[in-house]
Order: structure tokens, then sequence, then C-alpha cells
């Protein structure tokens, strides 16, 4: 979570500090393969370099980004990322056909155009106001949409619970967020019922090239048919 107010050079340094030596060095290092020793030692680091960039008590900004001490640190770490967000995942609604229709008639339409069924190729973009690739990740979004205009549908699905507890939609709280960033976030966006399905999923890199496949079997099995 940013904080409101820009940071100071100190806060930067502290920033710096806790993301080199207690985040990043842990970040594969979850479940089976956590060791205690190493984290601790760590902390240790931490909190001398702490001493030096000139903070007593580190959690006066680190609780800002939701970092309340190190125990809720080493939890994390120890849990590990989402399993979409580790190694070799894969989806298991791969290749599964299902309705979007009607799972967007289950969710609820803040932003964009409305929802064109037409298209046998649609991009579902499930995303959270917090979460920073995924607000990265929406102007990319917005010129694939701009780009093959006609010829695709995205179609953004907002879950602020979707790695948590399920909360009760906000929707108040996604159309300010909309507002805000809306040369970001130009295409179609509901707010999720916890009901959501994807039909293929592709790293960022990977991202166009696997459109422009589907995109290409499909129109030409629609061109064999007409």
């Amino acid at each position: 979570m940013v904080p409101d107010s820009p940071l100071t050079e100190a806060e930067k340094l502290l920033i710096d500090a806790y993301t080199s030596i207690l985040n990043d060095p842990f970040e594969d290092k979850y479940e089976d393969r956590w060791e205690d020793e190493p984290f601790d030692k760590a902390v240790d680091d931490f909190k001398v370099r702490a001493q030096e960039i000139g903070f007593t008590d580190p959690f006066e900004l680190l609780s800002r980004y939701k970092v309340p001490s190190y125990e809720a640190i080493r939890t994390q770490l120890k849990k590990g990322p989402a399993p979409c967000f580790r190694p070799g995942w894969e989806s298991p609604l791969l290749g599964v056909r299902f309705d979007i229709g009607s799972i967007l008639a289950k969710c609820e339409h803040v932003s964009g155009p409305e929802f064109d069924s037409k298209y046998r190729v649609v991009i579902m973009d499930f995303w959270a106001s917090w979460c920073d690739p995924c607000v990265q990740a929406g102007p990319d979004m917005s010129d694939l949409a701009d780009e093959f205009a006609g010829r695709i549908a995205v179609v953004g699905i907002n879950n602020e619970s979707i790695f948590g507890a399920t909360k009760d939609p906000d929707i108040e709280l996604l159309q300010n967020f909309l507002n805000e960033n809306k040369d970001g976030f130009r295409y179609t966006n509901f707010i999720d019922n916890a009901e959501g399905h994807a039909k293929e999923s592709a790293p960022q890199d990977n991202f166009r090239p696997t459109l422009e496949q589907a995109l290409e079997a499909v129109e030409a099995a629609s061109a064999r048919e007409e």
C-alpha cells in the first residue's frame, strides 16, 4: 500500500533496506524451504541498518505498507505467494468452456462499454486496486483493447479480496479508483462476485503471441465456417 505523502530520502533508504534484507532473499524460501535462523539474522542486520538510517522503530513507516511486525513478515514469507504467482502454476480451468455472459450477469458493471457476446476471443483480467502488477497491467490491457478493437473483448473483473478474506464488494471505492485512473483502465470493468473463471493463462512477456495465436486460430475457423 503506497503512503499518501511522498517519501523522504531516509524513508526511501529504509524501504530499500527492507526489500534487500528482509524480503528479496526469502521470496522463494516458503513452506518446506523455510528456515528461521537465516531470517533471524536478517532481522538483526535490518535493525542495524535501520538505526544507521535514523529509524529507532522502522515500523512507524512499514506499518503504512501494512507491515506491522517482524513476525508478520516471517509469517507471510513462510506462507509464500498465492499459488497463481508460483513458477509452473496453471489454471485448472485451462481449456474449459463456459458462458462468459452468465458469469458477468452475476457481477456489477461499473465502467467501460457493455460486454458484447459476439466476440469469440475474450480476455478476462482479474485484478485488485492494491495489486501493483495488476494496476501496472491496466494500461497494457487498454492498449490491447484499442489495438484489436472489433476483434477481441477485454473485460476486467475487480475483486479486492482476491487473495485474502472475503469482503463485500465496494462499488463506490472501485468507481473512485477508476475515475482517478481512467486513462489506464479504458476497457470494460465489473466487480467480481467470487465466481471468476479464466479461459487461458499466459505470463505477461508471452501474452501478445498467445493472444495473436488465439486470434489467428479463431478467425481462420470462422472463415472456414462462412
